[in-house]
């Protein structure tokens, strides 16, 4: 019977194997330092984003200057949903609508609202150029399922309109211009949009009337996991400090905003209430 022929064995000084695993350890801790990224998470059922690769790519670029940070731009809400599942090492940028449907279940905390013009809340109006319309197309900013959820629980009842026929714009003003060009008969639209058209058109500002308003509601909500990690707290003093750069400002800009403003207990009081 042919046996097999020993393989050869070599024998390592422990200086020898120690220097190895010192290398490789080495590498691997660097490796890991340069693709770990704590990220911002945003999706807004409240804003319609044109182009999420140059988002990306702008924040990327500001944000890489403070240390390992990036943001991750969703466009679908079950898709974002999924994905922060579980995660710790993040922010968590969503409109204030959607933060108050999932911020028990994933364990989150409000931490920065956004404000423009030195405003935090906002105010949705529903508007059209005859009091009398009650049915057509509805040009909206927000997602389908926000513009649909946020009129009903405007309306109440006060008023019957048809919520199902919903026409996505990218910008609230887009919304208002849809209703004047004739492609919508109604606008979902924030009060400030509307005071920015009677800069912008007086004369079709003069022909709009305001159906029904809704609540004031805050801005963009910055949240983060209720055991926030040490990485993740040093981004949202970036973040927190935006403003005070050109450039940062410049980048907040691209979110509707000019700045972020710490949320005081009566604002998270009214963004928590059931």
């Amino acid at each position: 019977m042919k046996t097999l022929s020993r393989l050869p064995t070599y024998s390592y000084s422990t200086p020898v194997v120690l220097l190895f695993f010192a290398v490789f350890f080495s590498v691997a801790i660097t490796v890991f330092a340069i693709t770990a990224k704590t990220t911002i998470l945003f999706y807004s059922s409240e804003t319609t984003i044109n182009n999420y690769k140059s988002l990306k790519i702008e924040f990327d670029r500001y944000l890489g200057k403070f240390g390992p940070y990036a943001i991750q731009p969703f466009s679908d809400r079950e898709t974002f949903e999924k994905y922060i599942k579980d995660k710790k090492e993040c922010l968590l940028l969503m409109s204030s609508w959607h933060y108050r449907k999932i911020y028990k279940d994933f364990s989150l905390k409000a931490a920065l609202t956004g404000t423009r013009n030195g405003e935090k809340y906002q105010k949705r109006i529903l508007i059209a150029k005859d009091t009398s319309v009650k049915s057509g197309l509805i040009a909206s900013a927000s997602s389908i399922q926000h513009t649909r959820n946020y009129m009903n629980s405007m309306l109440q009842g006060k008023v019957k309109i048809d919520t199902t026929k919903i026409l996505t714009v990218p910008k609230d003003i887009d919304a208002l211009m849809s209703v004047g060009f004739g492609m919508a008969n109604m606008a979902l639209t924030t009060r400030r949009a509307f005071e920015e058209l009677k800069a912008v058109n007086p004369n079709l500002h003069q022909r709009m009337k305001i159906i029904v308003e809704g609540e004031r509601t805050l801005s963009l909500i910055l949240a983060v996991h209720e055991n926030l990690s040490e990485d993740a707290d040093k981004m949202l003093s970036v973040i927190q400090n935006m403003s005070t750069d050109p450039a940062g400002k410049e980048k907040i800009r691209m979110l509707g905003l000019d700045d972020w403003q710490v949320l005081d207990p009566s604002d998270r009081l009214r963004l928590e209430a059931k």
